[in-house]
């Protein structure tokens, strides 16, 4: 691969993750604020919306299903890619090498998510 197309794809990533984050820090901080003026108006809604805050603690694994889901199908897509058009076996073999990660980390993530899942249902 190209250097200047692995740096590319390592900024857009970043950018990615980035805008995630501030948009988390973004919700968190206006249900916050919505906190803070319930307190000082007096309204009713405080304690609903506290509770709102502990339920989003006590759910661990929030997502899990669909990363996991998606990183299983960058995977297959990075596998299929490298059996089509890798004409060299080397190139065939670090597509094959490369898919890997996506694939043993989503099925983990998939996994886990089952897992947790099943425990609530059980328990």
């Amino acid at each position: 691969m190209e250097a200047d197309i692995v740096i590319s794809v390592a900024i857009a990533t970043a950018v990615v993750l980035i805008v995630n984050q501030i948009g988390r820090v973004l919700r968190a901080m206006m249900l916050h604020q919505t906190i803070r003026r319930s307190f000082m108006d007096g309204s009713p809604l405080a304690p609903a919306l506290i509770d709102r805050i502990d339920q989003k603690k006590s759910y661990q694994g929030f997502g899990d299903d669909r990363v996991g889901v998606v990183l299983i199908a960058v995977g297959l897509a990075v596998l299929g890619f490298g059996l089509i058009a890798g004409g060299d076996p080397d190139d065939v073999r670090a597509a094959v090498g490369s898919s890997l990660f996506p694939l043993l980390v989503g099925a983990a993530l998939l996994g886990r998510h089952l897992v947790i899942r099943r425990t609530r249902l059980d328990g």
